[in-house]
């Protein structure tokens, strides 16, 4: 039987380790952390359910949603998220919907920019992107500072190479609830996603609190406790750039530092918002009431504070000299080397397409 290492017990590196186990293979997954899950792993406060940061699924793969709800019971939902402006002392939805504009005190100057709008083309930054896009006065409203807290950046004109739409962005009508065009759910458990990572462990062997030393990409190997270990393939979730021992120089990310805070009301956020969005001079950019996330009844609620740090990697930066760092590395990987998952890509993937990019190593695999 061959034999597979995976590095990493996220959600990515279990989902890869159980279709490879399934697949035929002889797999083994390395964990440094105590537990498995991740960053989608659930931990509880005051008896509240929480993850570090909400971790809804979003996906436009039925494939996927179906695969998580065999082993735990995923349910739709619609996704509402409000952001507060504070020069206005008002919450309005976002994305930035038309409906909200004859609220805002500069209505009459907004409908003038909006009017005057140029044409999208060309490369252009962040900054240009969005002010072309909606105008300068909603830009700075809803833009400007989230995007400075999110990534620590003194201007968003550092964010010179991005995704982005020849269309521009269009300013949402109709409907509040965020992209229609995915598929929006989370587990119905108290206890989230970990039964998921139960389930598929039994299908693999796990080593916990392991600690890779060293990779030997050449011989698709790792260095743990001092001992090498070699397997037929290697597949990675941690960064890329720790698999060549950072040659091409340290990729850049963000994290969250993360507040918990137990209020003794059963509701704060009226239905049907989950998430509130702060683009103004607060040190927090993110605020969630996991009770609605989980469907959790309490006669109290917990709310997690998002405060972007350095403390820990979590987001990989859009800008154009880190992309082109991770391609450095991604075009060095050997073969039957595979770094997949957020980290291994470099990219701001989400859940459902990490899993995806389980089912799409396995096929890979059998070409």
């Amino acid at each position: 039987m061959k034999k597979a290492i995976v590095v990493g017990g996220g959600v990515c590196g279990c989902t890869a380790a159980y279709l490879l186990s399934k697949d035929g293979w002889d797999v083994t997954l390395f964990e440094k952390e105590k537990c498995l899950g991740g960053g989608i792993r659930t931990f509880f406060y005051g008896s509240h359910p929480y993850t570090f940061g909400p971790r809804p699924l979003y996906t436009p793969y039925e494939k996927v949603y179906k695969f998580l709800n065999k082993f735990i019971p995923v349910k739709p939902f619609k996704l509402y998220l409000n952001t507060f402006i504070e020069s206005d002392g008002q919450f309005y939805s976002f994305p930035i919907h038309k409906d909200d504009i004859p609220k805002m005190p500069d209505a009459r100057s907004i409908y003038k920019e909006l009017e005057k709008r140029p044409e999208i083309k060309g490369k252009m930054d962040f900054e240009e992107y969005y002010t072309k896009s909606v105008g300068k006065t909603l830009y700075k409203k809803f833009i400007n500072n989230y995007s400075k807290k999110m990534w620590a950046i003194k201007s968003n004109k550092e964010l010179e190479d991005f995704e982005w739409s020849l269309k521009g962005v269009a300013l949402k009508t109709g409907t509040k609830q965020v992209r229609t065009d995915l598929i929006h759910a989370h587990p119905t458990n108290i206890d989230g996603y970990n039964r998921y990572f139960d389930i598929i462990s039994r299908e693999f062997k796990v080593k916990l609190n392991c600690n890779i030393q060293k990779f030997d990409v050449e011989k698709r190997g790792i260095q743990v406790n001092g001992k090498w270990l070699y397997s037929d393939i290697l597949v990675s979730t941690t960064s890329i750039d720790s698999l060549f021992d950072y040659c091409y120089g340290e990729l850049k990310y963000i994290g969250r530092d993360f507040i918990k805070l137990v209020l003794p009301v059963k509701q704060v956020i009226p239905d049907p918002v989950i998430f509130l969005h702060y683009p103004n001079d607060e040190i927090f950019t993110r605020v969630v009431e996991y009770k609605k996330l989980y469907r959790y009844k309490s006669d109290t609620t917990l709310l997690g504070m998002e405060i972007p740090s350095f403390n820990n990697k979590l987001y990989p930066y859009p800008i154009k000299s880190e992309k082109e760092k991770a391609k450095k590395y991604m075009d060095s990987l050997p073969k039957n080397v595979f770094s997949i998952g957020r980290k291994g890509r470099y990219v701001y993937d989400n859940i459902g397409e990490v899993v995806m990019q389980g089912f799409e190593l396995i096929e890979k695999l059998r070409i």
